[in-house]
């Protein structure tokens, strides 16, 4: 016997229950990894957010049980993380934007050219 609990609320001011919330959230996650492509791919920002979008993604994928999902992700309440992965969207355009992989010239350390002699 299979029992679905109904949840009623998230218990946090201002956000409301989801009932889509599993597919909302993949179709974010989706959208993430697809947007960090115009980052380079060495850009630190890109590779750690690739890394956690794809965990998350795949607890997604495979997991049906919201309860399940937030306890594997253990970053909030599958709301919570609708609202993240929104916001991570507007990351990558700032990252991006800013170019923020790369040192402006004044701020690049000083070569340092040793003699062997």
């Amino acid at each position: 016997m299979s029992i679905h609990l109904i949840k009623k609320s998230t218990g946090i001011t201002g956000l409301k229950v989801e009932p889509n919330a599993r597919h909302i959230l993949a179709g974010l996650y989706n959208q993430l990894l697809k947007k960090l492509e115009i980052l380079p791919p060495t850009a630190g920002y890109r590779k750690s957010a690739e890394l956690e979008t794809k965990f998350r993604l795949g607890v997604i994928e495979n997991e049906t049980d919201i309860v399940k999902i937030e306890n594997k992700i253990y970053a909030g309440q599958i709301e919570e993380l609708i609202v993240q992965a929104k916001n991570d969207l507007k990351v990558v355009d700032l990252v991006h934007e800013s170019r923020a992989w790369e040192l402006p010239d004044k701020n690049k350390p000083p070569v340092v050219i040793y003699s062997s002699k």
